[in-house]
């Protein structure tokens, strides 16, 4: 996300907004110095894809102890050029044509029209010819050029949502490999995404209630069979006909037990304003149920304010701002919500995996509590808990002031 942040600043040419990457190492203190390294290198192939004329001298003088010599920052900058070249070669042709509308076929399947597009994949409105049922058909626009993890993370979606048999969860029917094109087949969903229902304002209280309990009745199920979807956010929550959401892409989704070679330590996926601090952090021993529950917690307060906990200029400063900061309660941006309502939500919004509810489940039935009226199990953090936590948060500072 630093190298996103650094190409994005020069390909807009904005070079006056350009961070050094001192900067960057003072926000994220944490970071290792092999990673600090491959940071060096990367902004070095920046400057120099950007006709720039960058010094190694000068890295050696900005960054005292990161390197050995003059030699170590050539051989890393070497050793980085292929990876970096492929992530800056806007021209590499790592996309495909993909099908066209209008009562195209494709294989089993004949396409109506497109539903959405991202930056990996289309989704497509398509009959299934042989049983004769409209189906969502996502297709990677990646294709024959799909990289290994790519096409493993396209798997995974189709085997975690395959593995749930849950209403509140958009099934998959079905995933293959049809001209090169790599696709799945899901239930179709006649609806709009919970973002789009978003863009109109801010929901009433309580119908934003029964939206997080059904998320938090189907996150229950996916953590029953120990799947972790890591990336809850409006956009994959689709709203059917009958008001009621389904939870759908599991692209990021990982098992409690393991996650194979999708993400390496200190790797950061997911999206910045929904995720939890431990994944911001890239702490990936520590995301589990509780990192769904965080961003339920964060869901559900777009429902009740319109926007989320956390939002920021830029993903490096809404990470900042994840990790460091406390929430603003959804009572301050809207006194209309109802304290239980705030309470609930600034529990799934806890730093600490250990201070938000133990278990979706529990999320679920405090919801279920303030939709009838009943007092919330939940309770507001004192005055003194609040010291506790930020003293946590950050102890240097609070071992200073306490000193």
């Amino acid at each position: 996300l630093i190298l996103l942040d650094l190409k994005l600043a020069w390909q807009n040419a904005k070079e006056s907004r350009v961070r050094p990457l001192e900067e960057y190492f003072a926000a994220f203190p944490l970071l290792t110095d092999e990673v600090r390294r491959r940071l060096v290198a990367a902004e070095y192939q920046i400057l120099r894809a950007h006709e720039k004329s960058p010094r190694i001298e000068m890295y050696l003088l900005r960054f005292p102890g990161l390197f050995d010599s003059r030699d170590s920052v050539n051989t890393l900058v070497e050793r980085q050029s292929d990876l970096l070249a492929e992530t800056m070669d806007e021209s590499k042709p790592t996309r495909m044509e993909v099908p066209t509308v209008g009562k195209a076929d494709f294989g089993d399947y004949e396409i109506l029209d497109v539903i959405a597009r991202g930056g990996m994949g289309v989704v497509y409105r398509a009959r299934q010819k042989r049983l004769n049922r409209i189906v969502a058909l996502k297709m990677m626009l990646s294709g024959v050029h799909a990289s290994k993890t790519e096409l493993m993370r396209f798997r995974l979606e189709a085997e975690s949502a395959a593995a749930l048999d849950h209403p509140g969860i958009v099934p998959v029917f079905d995933v293959g490999e049809h001209d090169g094109k790599h696709y799945l087949s899901m239930g179709y969903v006649a609806g709009q995404s919970l973002a789009t229902r978003l863009r109109n304002g801010p929901m009433p209280p309580l119908e934003a209630a029964r939206i997080a309990l059904d998320v938090a009745d189907a996150l229950s199920c996916a953590h029953d069979h120990a799947i972790v979807h890591r990336d809850l956010k409006p956009a994959n929550v689709l709203i059917d006909e009958s008001g009621r959401p389904r939870v759908t892409d599991f692209g990021l989704a990982k098992t409690v037990e393991a996650d194979g070679e999708l993400t390496a330590s200190g790797q950061v996926l997911g999206t910045p304003a929904y995720m939890p601090p431990e994944q911001a952090a890239g702490k990936i021993d520590l995301i589990g149920p509780a990192s769904d529950i965080y961003s339920l917690g964060a869901l559900f307060y777009s429902c009740l304010v319109g926007r989320p906990p956390f939002q920021a200029a830029s993903v490096i400063d809404t990470l900042n701002q994840v990790i460091h900061d406390p929430p603003i309660s959804p009572q301050r941006l809207n006194p209309r919500i109802p304290q239980d309502a705030a309470i609930i939500c600034l529990k799934c919004l806890e730093k600490s995996p250990a201070d938000r509810y133990g278990s979706a489940r529990e999320v679920a039935e405090d919801l279920q509590r303030f939709i009838n009226g009943e007092p919330v199990h939940a309770r507001p953090i004192s005055l003194g808990g609040r010291v506790l936590r930020w003293g946590r948060r950050r102890p240097v500072t609070a071992g200073l002031i306490f000193a």
